[in-house]
């Protein structure tokens, strides 16, 4: 689906910046060209992660006032679930050594990134590979482990 949204764009010191109206986010890049490509990625991972939640991107305002003494520019992007390198939760489970139901759990408290689709739940390939570069042990932290140095 085509999502198109207004953004703000102004010149800060050593950047180009944008920042979108009516959604959180903000980006930047070296030029003109790459603050608007820069825009568009932070624009559909913005909506892709609306949809992740099952939520319904805000709707998008136009004609708004520029708030930084920028100009208004427009950026579109086609973004939907099926774009996101994903795996199910079963192949999520074998490759992080978890249960499926331990999938579910950390998807739920937002340690992996995933949603549901009628029966099927997805879990985003770049979440998984995340948890698999920062291995923590099971259980519970040791209590000595949060006492301060000194």
């Amino acid at each position: 689906m085509q999502y198109t949204y207004e953004f703000e764009m102004w010149r800060s010191e050593q950047s180009w910046c944008l920042a979108p109206f009516g959604i959180p986010g903000a980006t930047q890049g070296s030029d003109v060209e790459d603050a608007c490509e820069s825009a568009a990625d932070l624009l559909r991972e913005t909506i892709c992660d609306y949809l992740m939640r099952g939520e319904e991107p805000p709707a998008p305002r136009f004609g708004n006032e520029p708030e930084r003494g920028g100009i208004r520019v427009i950026v579109s992007v086609d973004a939907s679930l099926a774009d996101i390198p994903r795996m199910s939760a079963s192949q999520a489970a074998a490759a992080l050594g978890v249960s499926r139901s331990r999938i579910s759990t950390m998807i739920g408290a937002g340690l992996l990134d995933g949603w549901r689709d009628g029966r099927n739940t997805y879990v985003t390939i770049a979440s998984v590979e995340a948890r698999r570069s920062d291995p923590r042990p099971a259980g519970r932290p040791r209590a000595d482990s949060h006492r301060p140095v000194g």
